[in-house]
């Protein structure tokens, strides 16, 4: 079926970059975009009217959590009850996972969240933190299935590790290393990539995923950027997360992460590093002032650096900062890492965040964070389908409700929607020609029992914390509530 949306403002693209179309079309046929202008003379089969509405390509989201997030338990918290989410009593891990239908839930709850906000590519990270060296193979399988469901174009990766922090009845952090366990990750990786890598219409495919750079020997982390040449596949892992890590590498190796990833040929321009936060250039780094050797490495390489600013900006932490990477030549784009999924709030954090980061008001343009959203996000991945409208690419359209009263006067679309709309404004969302959100909710989803599954998930996930939490204190006294609970 042919189908015609009249925008609106349609974002176009064309010469190399996007362009706005006052009252243009886009026309698709299939999984296919035929054609972008500013009227279509041929038959089509259905016109959908988009008057007074934005119609852009679909988010490319490069950093994804599906969990239903037991961090919002820790907003507001010191680092001590943030690490309280994040322990374990024992060297060995307790099973606190998801699996079953409380992941299945998990899984689709994130998924639709992402999708009902604009994201249609979303490079999926985790269901949860594992607390396990085997973690659920149940994860990938489950992810999988509500992509099917829903209609998301997907990746997908095993998350593995050769040691894991625990906290000791003392209240100390430390590390249990399991190098043989990490291996058999990465078998377990791979076989994950030979298995979904193409599935559903090519809507899925795959990454290989050490999970995080301080839990990975060096050793574990060249196998594995053999097993990505062998595959073909790019590798995302979490990098420099926390100053803690970039500090107990350059102790440990005389090397920052960067550096040392660098030293064992792990950068190129098939790795993705979530994050990124800390590098010589960061003024707690305690390098010189104005040392970018860091970012000048991961540049040279062609090193894509994934930026969540919403999840750090509540931690307190920012990136120093987005203008500052991309002015050495680093390919910085977004993702929303955990609840909430919504690239657009991503993308006003970003820029805001660089405006105050650099004193600078001019600094993380909207065009510049929307590009990170779209274009810059499919060029990580290796592809020219998707993140535009354009003939030939992917029918990945998001229609975004402008007429809403807060919206206000538009003088530039793409401003306004950085500045001012968020996730609910989105209207209709489009994946490979399939409606997958209209009206602003997915047909054929009760949303309100997937609610309740959701919300079921959480409190047995937050039980299990406090559960297992070495000092056996209550929910109250880990997570305290923004004001006491009055007695029912």
């Amino acid at each position: 079926m042919r189908t015609l949306i009249q925008g609106g403002w349609v974002v176009g693209y064309q010469h190399g970059h996007h362009a706005i179309l006052r009252d243009g079309v886009v026309v698709y046929e299939g999984g296919r975009i035929l054609h972008v202008g500013p009227t279509f003379a041929g038959q089509v089969d259905r016109t959908v009217d988009a008057t007074g509405k934005l119609v852009v390509p679909g988010f490319v989201n490069l950093h994804s959590v599906a969990n239903i997030d037991i961090q919002t338990l820790t907003l507001d918290c010191s680092e001590i009850g943030f690490a309280a989410s994040r322990a374990s009593a024992m060297e060995g891990g307790d099973p606190i996972e998801l699996s079953g239908e409380r992941l299945r839930a998990s899984a689709r709850f994130s998924l639709l969240q992402a999708l009902k906000a604009g994201s249609t590519t979303i490079v999926e990270s985790t269901t949860m933190a594992p607390s396990r060296f085997e973690v659920s193979r149940q994860e990938v399988p489950a992810l999988v299935e509500a992509a099917q469901e829903l209609g998301a174009r997907l990746y997908v990766s095993h998350k593995f590790r050769a040691g894991k922090r625990y906290m000791d009845a003392d209240g100390a952090w430390k590390i249990h290393w399991d190098v043989a366990a990490g291996r058999a990750g990465l078998a377990y990786g791979k076989e994950i990539v030979r298995r979904y890598e193409g599935a559903q219409q090519d809507r899925i495919r795959t990454l290989l995923f050490p999970y995080q750079f301080d839990t990975c020997t060096p050793e574990l982390l060249a196998e594995v950027k053999a097993a990505g040449r062998e595959l073909n596949t790019a590798i995302h892992m979490h990098t420099s997360q926390t100053l803690a890590e970039f500090h107990e590498c350059l102790y440990r190796t005389g090397r920052t992460p960067v550096q040392l990833l660098e030293q064992i040929g792990f950068l190129d321009q098939q790795t993705i590093l979530p994050h990124l936060l800390y590098t010589t250039l960061h003024p707690a780094s305690g390098f010189p002032v104005h040392d970018d050797s860091d970012l000048r490495i991961v540049a040279d390489h062609g090193t894509t650096v994934v930026h969540c600013p919403v999840v750090y900006a509540r931690r307190d932490r920012i990136l120093d900062s987005f203008a500052r990477y991309r002015s050495r030549g680093v390919h910085v784009v977004l993702g929303t890492d955990t609840y909430p999924q919504d690239m657009i709030e991503e993308m006003r954090w970003a820029s805001l965040g660089c405006k105050w980061q650099d004193r600078d008001a001019s600094h993380g343009s909207a065009a510049e964070v929307f590009n990170a959203a779209t274009l810059d996000g499919a060029r990580a991945l290796h592809r020219d389908d998707i993140g535009r409208l354009a003939p030939g690419a992917k029918a990945d359209i998001v229609i975004i409700d402008f007429t809403r009263q807060h919206i206000g006067p538009v003088d530039d679309p793409i401003k306004t929607l950085v500045y001012v709309a968020n996730g609910t404004d989105v209207e209709t969302v489009i994946v490979d020609g399939r409606v997958v959100i209209e009206q602003g909710m997915a047909p054929g989803v009760d949303e309100t029992a997937l609610v309740a599954e959701a919300a079921a998930a959480h409190l047995w996930q937050a039980e299990q914390f406090v559960k297992y939490h070495p000092s056996g204190t209550s929910t109250q006294t880990l997570f305290p509530n923004s004001y006491p609970r009055v007695p029912q």
